[in-house]
Formats: C-alpha cells, structure tokens, sequence
C-alpha cells in the first residue's frame, strides 16, 4: 500500500517479528473469509471480463498529479459504462428489498397515509407542488422549496402520531441546490443535488457547504416530462411473474404543449394513476410504445456503451439494429448520467457505506435509483399527484423515516464515528483527513480481544457504483504500537479467493527458499476480515433478488461482494523514488517476485499496474560495512490473482467486473483475441508499466500531500505527453490495435530524459514481442491454408509467442544495461 511519508521502515524483519513473532505474519492473519461454493450464483466466462466503470478512472495514470486533476466529462465516460449495470425492477418489489416496506403496507400503514392525506399543510404543500406541475413554464428551482415542504409535511404528521419510528433516524428534507458539495472524488467541478435528507442534529449554517458524508439520501428533480427510465433499454427483472414495465397500463396519447416542446399534455384518462394535474405522457410508466421521437441515425457510440454528441437520442446499451427497444433519449440519459455521479460520491467519502439510494423527480413522477456495487437497480416510477401513487410516495417517506443507520448503506457496527459523518455539517474540506481519528473497532483472534485501529489520511480511493471501491488510508494501532500501517477497505467479488490466501501461500513457499529473499517483495499483512451481513439486511435483501433470477428480454449477472477490512504494513508508491537507478531495480524486483510466486506458490498476478507496484526501504550494511537504506520493489493487490493450476477451468480466476487500467493491459485481452490470461500478459503490462512510466515523467520537487513540503519525487513530465492516445482511446479494441501496430510497426519509443538509460531494456523486449506476434500470425495464416488438414500441424507455443516471450527475455537484457543502471540484482533465477 502506498504512502507519502517519507521512508522509515527499520530493520527487514524487526517490527515484522515483534508483531507476530513466529512464523511469518501471512500465516498469523485472522482469515474468515465465508465459504465459497463452486457454481453457486457465480457464471464464469472464458476471461475475466475487461476493466468497466467509474473505478477506472482513478486508477489510469497510476501514482502521479494527475489523477487530482480529473475533471466531470474524464469520470463520465467511466460512469456511463455503470449505466449498463442498471436493472429495472417494479416499485413495490424495490420498496420491499430496498427500503423494508412491509408486504402488507397498505394496512398497517395506512392509518399513517390517511393522517398525512388529511393534514392542512400537507394538502396546502402539495397542492402548491402539483400546481407548478401543471404550468409548462415552470422553472426547475420553483419545484424544489414546495416539494421539500411536502416532504416535510409527512415527516410532521410522523412526528405528532402513535406511529412507530423509533428505529430509524430524525431527518428532514433541505434543498441544497445551488451550493456545491464538499469532499467528492471527481475534482474541479463540484455537484449541487437539488434536494438532500439530513439527521436532525445535522443543520448548516447560512451559506455553509455541505459535505458528501452528510446525506443520507437525495432527491434530484427536473422541470420536464420524459426524463425517467422507462426500463426498455436495460434487463428487467421479473418477481412472482410481473414485468416492471408491462405491469403499467400503457400512457395516454399525449399531445404537446403550445409553445413548450419539451412537455406533453394527454387527453382524458382513468385509472388509479390519474391525477390532478394535468396527466402528461410518461415514458417512464412503462411502455414500449412511451418514446414517440424518431430516433436519429448514425451516432457516435464506443464499445464500451459510452454515449456521445449533444441532444441525440442515444442507445446507452448499444443493441443491435432491429431490437425491440427504442433507444434512450438524451433527455433520459442525462439525468441518469447524474444520479450516477451523485451515488458514485455518496461511495467516494471514506466510511463504511454499503449503499446508497437517490430519488429521481420528474414533475410529479418519482423513480428511484439504488446502488450496492454489484448492480444499480431502477424503480419503475409512479405518479404522486394522486390515488395510489401518492399513497406509495407518502409510503416511501414513512420507509426512510424508518430505516436504521445500516439499513441506510451507513454501517455502524465496526466504526461508530460512520454515524457521526452524517450528523456534522463542520466537516473538513480536504476529503483525505475527513476521518482522521475516528476509530475502527475490529474483532481479534483467540489471543486478543477487539482492538482499535485509528484511521489517518486517505492514500487513496477508487470509489465505483459497481466495483471493488477501494480506500486506503494511513492508519495506526496499540496492536501494532511500532508499526506504521495502512487500512485497505474493499468490496471484492466474494466468488473469488481472498487476496490473504495467496499471500499465505507465498510466505509459506518463501519460509522454505534459502535467505527467505522472497519476504522482502511481498506485503505484510497483519489482519484480515471479512464482514458478513446478516440475512434481513438491505445488501442481502437486494443481492436475493438474483437468486434463479427471471428477466424480460435482456439478462443481468449479478456478482455478490464481500466488504473486506485488511490492515497491512505501509509501503511507498513509486512516486516517492528520487533516481533512475532505484526505478531501475525496483521494476527488477518485480519481474523476479512476479516469475518466483508464478514458478513456486503457483500465483499469476493478472492486474499489474503502477498502483500495485511499491517500495519497501530496508536499512542494511554495505560493502564498506556503512548502514545505508536499500530499496526492493514489492508487488501488492492481489485482488484478482489466479493460481495457475486453475487459469482454464477454475471459478477462482474470474469476476464480472473488473476494475483495472487498460494501459497497461495485454493487446490481446484489449481485443477479446485471447481467451486465457497468460503469463506472457503480464510480462507484457510489465513492459507499459516501464514504457509509460519512463516516458511520461521525471523527477522534480512537488508536494507530496496536503501537508507536506515540496520534495524531490516523480511528477508528470510536461508538454505533450506521449502514447496519450492509449489513455483516451475510446474503445478497448482501438487501444488493442494502437498496441498492436506500436509492436507490429516497432514504432520509436519516446522517453523522458532521466530515463533514457531504459531504452535498451525497452527496445529488447519491444523486439521480442514484435517477433513473437509475428510468429503467431504467420502460424495462424498457415492453419488457414491448411484447410481440413491443419490439424496435423503442430501446435503453436501461445503460452511463450513461439519461444519469443519468456522470463529470461525480459532479465536478460537487464543484465546488459550500461551507465546508471549498471549492475543490477537479479534476485530470481528461474529454472
């Protein structure tokens, strides 16, 4: 894990031995990972599916300045990619699953309706709301104070009744919009949620900003008709035979408002769904036939389902021509766009959030958008202007009124000081010490009892709506009173074998090499945990849901996860390296660990990338018998590693999302030409890892932190940087082919000055890949003239590109490199 303090690790095994005494920490770990059954709800495809999502885009440029420079439209082509993890699901099946609405609600709740229903401000509120809702003129911001109020109004009614809601949290609604919110992940453009849900104790002042941590949930609202899903585009999930969409009676003919194209008018109508206000066509009630506009042709649209051009009606999930369903508007896909963003930054604040729910409003529509990670699930919308959609609406209110802190996403049970974020507008502005000093109580093992962690500065974040979510922050611990730790909270597939496993492996194969030189590049973990939640939780609630799931037209893997608590010793990014020589062993280093834990505990790593390269100093003794510090590099995140015996037929190799850094993937699994992970893959990520790294910085004094002084570390070089297409490719088969005509061409390699010594080395294995491509594709050609007899042929060696790709053609060249890096240790001789 990765650090911004400067290095001061002690001896290599000192703290180590103190903490754990014998044997080694690995095999120490408190490992209870829940058991794992094979095939149980966990599809595996041929290869772990290609890196998707907002999570990404934190990861691309791996440890430099420039991830602090993210702007909206850099996290939006990201978060598009989670739109297509959404799922239709009817609103009665969401209220029950999502917010604990018992089945037999309208009973037992609808005294309470009937109370609010009656109330004379609550009448007077909506009926003010449903009359902006009538005008076409209406403005946006004019529908945020009476809606607040209506909201509001519900709450009272609560307040003052026999109802019982001494489970869930005082709150009440707080229009928000136009200030910004604090603390969130996509930098320089900060998001202004129109309507926010605050604890009572939470109450800013006059002009204070709110931060991230504070809502517990938020309503979004917009002036026009056609704004929501209508769940024709993405996998509908049927429960007890019903079909979200088609359970709706199909919306009247609309006829438009004069003057105002962008709202419509029905005629006369019935049903439970009618309103006061004027019943205007809504897309999102259901039907095939909602979006009347004929689609455009011809627009732009990547294979990763990232949407493009201004006002266009766009197909988020990019079916084939002659679907059933019409595509989305960008009317629908902008909202949605936004509701993203904000359950992406309900994730990015630093505590333990399992969940977060956001409300779309449309006029007097409401639908609901809830995010856990594995999926986005979206409600079918009802209409609150009345009947039985403003029983449902008052009834929505009532649930979260009653939700408990943890039933609210925010868990309480192993960090009190979760439930005090919310509580406190005063919240520091930089997001990286929002949770310094707050404390994490976790259990210990049968020699001790729980023990406290308390949480420093973030490292860094990885914040996903579907995705691991990774935080890293500084931490200390009484446990541990010598160490300088780090706390790493995940949300990994839970079909997938823990990352403390394969590090318990390798310590144990690394006790029996001689001088136990493999300890050095692995990370020393101390504790692991994995919490389990209970059955009647909202995670587990949802996550049931996919269980022999049924869908109408399209289909949804639905991927549980686990929350995963590891507390580790603190490392330093590659950021922290002050010369070339030290770059040099260090990426030296992580070739050597990455053959030895491929050749001995049988680990292949399959998501190399800067982030999961780091560096330990060890003071040792020199050849003139002076203490001076070594570096070793140190290979962590073994998030998405394989054991080699198991990379063809094993359900521990994959994950349906993925979350890692195209850059620095093999072209191959960029362009689905390649249906195991290999060796050779990652020797080839090894390879951008150096490229990218050498040809995109320097060396030159910035800080390093918020509130550190600057010092001498690697930063971005400037000017035009180069290979800046393989960052904005906008599809992985393009980024798949740039890599492949870099090799097939052996385009000149562009370096930073202080790396120059590198060329060699790069220039070596550039060869080596391009002769093994080439072998490849001379040996494909002949299979194909071969015809019914080419399968007499022998077999192409894919795992070695003919001989071409192995560990000794990425050492050997090492061996040769002159000047500064000169005389490099190899630690690692394969056999």
């Amino acid at each position: 894990m990765s650090a911004s303090t400067p290095p001061r690790s002690p001896s290599p095994s000192a703290e180590f031995d103190q903490a754990h005494s014998s044997p080694p920490p690995s095999t120490q770990t408190e490992f209870k990972t829940p058991e794992r059954k094979r095939g149980a709800a966990y599809p595996v495809p041929d290869i772990t599916p290609l890196s998707h999502g907002s999570s990404v885009r934190q990861r691309q440029e791996g440890d430099t300045d420039r991830v602090e420079g993210y702007k909206r439209d850099d996290y939006d082509d990201y978060i598009r990619e989670d739109l297509n993890s959404r799922v239709f699901v009817d609103l009665e099946v969401f209220m029950k699953n999502v917010l604990h609405v018992p089945e037999d609600w309208k009973v037992k709740w609808g005294p309470a309706i009937e109370a609010v229903k009656g109330d004379k401000e609550f009448k007077k509120h909506h009926k003010e709301y449903c009359q902006h809702c009538n005008r076409s003129s209406s403005q946006e911001v004019s529908f945020y104070k009476p809606l607040m109020n209506t909201a509001n109004a519900v709450l009272e009614v609560l307040s003052r009744s026999m109802f019982d809601v001494s489970s869930g949290i005082p709150q009440y609604y707080h229009v928000n919009d136009p200030k910004k919110l604090r603390g969130g992940v996509i930098n320089r453009v900060s998001l202004s949620p129109d309507l926010v849900v605050l604890r009572k104790e939470c109450q800013p002042s006059e002009g204070e900003q709110l931060h991230w941590a504070n809502p517990l949930h938020i309503l979004e609202v917009k002036p026009f008709d056609g704004a929501l899903c209508d769940g024709t585009n993405i996998p509908r999930l049927v429960v007890d035979g019903v079909d979200p969409v088609l359970n709706h009676a199909p919306p009247p003919k609309p006829i438009r408002y004069g003057g105002d194209k962008s709202t419509t008018l029905t005629t006369s109508t019935t049903g439970s769904e009618s309103t006061s206000s004027k019943s205007r066509k809504r897309p999102a009630e259901g039907s095939r036939t909602a979006n009347k506009r004929p689609a455009k042709k011809s627009r732009t649209k990547s294979a990763l389902g990232q949407v493009h051009g201004d006002g266009a009606d766009v197909n988020v999930e990019g079916e084939d021509e002659g679907s059933s369903s019409k595509p989305e508007t960008q009317r629908q896909v902008n909202p949605a766009l936004q509701v993203c963003r904000y359950l992406l930054e309900m994730f990015s604040v630093p505590l333990l959030r399992s969940h977060a729910t956001v409300g779309l409003v449309d006029r007097d529509h409401l639908q609901l958008y809830h995010a856990n990670r594995s999926v986005i699930l979206v409600s079918s919308a009802i209409n609150f202007s009345k009947g039985d959609g403003l029983d449902k609406f008052i009834a929505i209110i009532i649930a979260f009124r009653c939700l408990s802190f943890k039933q609210n996403g925010i868990l309480d049970t192993l960090a009190k000081s979760n439930t005090e974020l919310v509580k406190k507008s005063e919240i520091p502005r930089d997001n990286k010490v929002v949770q310094e000093g707050s404390q994490l109580q976790l259990p210990g093992d049968k020699r001790q009892e729980t023990f406290t962690v308390t949480l420093g500065d973030v490292i860094s974040r990885d914040p996903a709506t579907v995705g691991r979510s990774t935080v890293v922050l500084k931490a200390t611990s009484d446990r541990w009173p010598k160490t300088e730790l780090v706390v790493k909270i995940s949300w990994p597939g839970s079909g997938r074998v823990p990352e403390t496993d394969f590090l318990k492996k390798a310590y144990e194969e690394a006790e029996k090499m001689d001088g136990k030189w493999a300890t050095k590049h692995l990370p020393r973990v101390f504790y692991a945990k994995d919490v389990v939640f209970e059955k009647d939780s909202t995670f587990e609630s949802v996550a049931s849901l996919f269980t022999d799931a049924k869908f109408a037209d399209k289909g949804y893997v639905y991927e549980r996860r686990t929350l995963r608590i590891i507390i580790q010793e603190q490392l330093h990014p590659l950021k922290s390296l002050t010369n070339a020589r030290h770059f040099g062993q260090v990426f030296l280093d992580i070739v050597c660990i990455h053959r030895w834990l491929h050749d001995h505990p049988g680990i292949l790593h399959r998501d190399l990338s800067p982030n999961n390269i780091m560096c330990r100093y060890i003071e040792e003794v020199n050849a003139e018998g002076e203490p001076e510090q070594q570096v070793y590099g140190v290979l962590t995140d073994y998030d998405l590693s394989s054991w080699t015996r198991d990379l063809k037929d094993d359900y521990t190799r994959t994950s349906q999302q993925r979350t890692g850094t195209p850059p620095y993937m093999a072209q191959e699994l960029l362009k689905g030409t390649s249906t195991t992970h290999l060796y050779r893959h990652d020797v080839e990520s090894l390879f951008y890892i150096m490229l990218l790294m050498c040809g995109r910085h320097t060396f030159g004094y910035a800080k390093d932190g918020a509130r550190n002084e600057a010092k001498l570390r690697v930063v971005m070089r400037g000017g035009s940087l180069p290979y800046e297409d393989w960052f904005e490719a906008p599809r992985y088969a393009i980024l798949g082919s740039l890599k492949g005509t870099f090799f097939g061409d052996t385009q000149d390699i562009d370096l930073s000055p202080p790396f120059e010594g590198f060329r060699a080395w790069l220039r070596a294995l550039q060869f080596s890949f391009s002769d093994g491509f080439e072998l490849k594709n001379a040996y494909v050609k002949r299979k194909q003239r071969a015809g019914s007899s080419a399968d007499e042929l022998p077999p192409f060696d894919d795992e070695t590109l003919g001989g071409c790709i192995d560990y000794s053609a990425i050492i050997e060249p090492a061996r040769s490199l002159k000047d500064e890096l000169e005389g490099l240790i190899v630690r690692y001789n394969s056999t």
